[in-house]
């Protein structure tokens, strides 16, 4: 087992808005990816202090769970109140209508031996790689619902213009409902977690190609990484990885 995450500003954005945090802690691994939205410096706030929030409230009441879903939607619901708590001093303060929200994407896995749980809120992505690559997340987006509705074909999707509006993000409303599920993991399996900074820039299958068990995962985080900043890399682009490559024993 090895697992790695890392971010880079990519090719245009001045400041990285992303954050991440990955441990292992007792028998548990932990990834978490945020990508903040607000504007400058407010995303990144936003970002870091849910991934922080998460990770601290795992640790501190995971032995208090018998499933890690709903300890999983709990810790989503404390960064979600305290971000939004945040928005609310800040409006009271008279920040600039311009400036007033910020919130973030979330996404966390927790490996628990054979078993990953997973939570989700906005566009940002898992995946898992086994005998083929699936997305085992959906994105909260506008342009998601407009296809699901069968409003946008998927090549209209391709250039849609406002892929970065939300309709559900960390903060920005007082309540969130989270996406969370759980599955079984086999040897060999390899978990991605991402911001759209790599899936606006490269298909899922010239991702899935990148996947591949004879590298480690920071090699094949760092590989990821280069190939998007070779490219356009017009947003900051966040990757991790969770390679199962040893045996699990129940």
């Amino acid at each position: 087992m090895s697992f790695y995450m890392n971010s880079d500003k990519g090719n245009v954005r001045k400041n990285n808005e992303d954050s991440f945090l990955f441990e292992s802690f007792e028998k548990l691994n932990i990834l978490i990816l945020a990508d903040g939205i607000g504007g400058h410096e407010r995303g990144e706030v936003a970002s870091n202090c849910a991934v922080n929030v998460v990770m601290n409230y795992i640790k501190d009441n995971y032995k208090l769970y018998a499933n890690y879903s709903h300890l999983l939607v709990d810790a989503f619901c404390e960064a979600n109140k305290i971000i939004y708590q945040m928005n609310l001093e800040e409006i009271s303060e008279g920040e600039p209508i311009s400036r007033k929200t910020m919130g973030t994407t979330l996404e966390t896995l927790l490996i628990d031996g054979d078993t990953l749980y997973f939570a989700h809120v906005g566009d940002s992505r898992i995946y898992i790689k086994d005998d083929n690559f699936k997305m085992l997340t959906k994105d909260h987006s506008l342009v998601q619902y407009l296809y699901s509705s069968g409003a946008l074909t998927e090549e209209e999707v391709e250039n849609y213009s406002d892929k970065n509006s939300l309709l559900r993000a960390i903060g920005t409303e007082k309540y969130i409902e989270v996406d969370v599920d759980s599955m079984k993991i086999k040897t060999n399996d390899i978990l991605l977690v991402c911001s759209d900074g790599l899936t606006n820039e490269m298909s899922d299958d010239a991702i899935s190609e990148m996947l591949d068990l004879k590298y480690s995962a920071k090699e094949m985080v760092d590989n990821i990484i280069s190939t998007v900043k070779n490219g356009l890399a017009r947003d900051n682009v966040t990757v991790g990885i969770f390679k199962n490559d040893e045996v699990i024993l129940c």
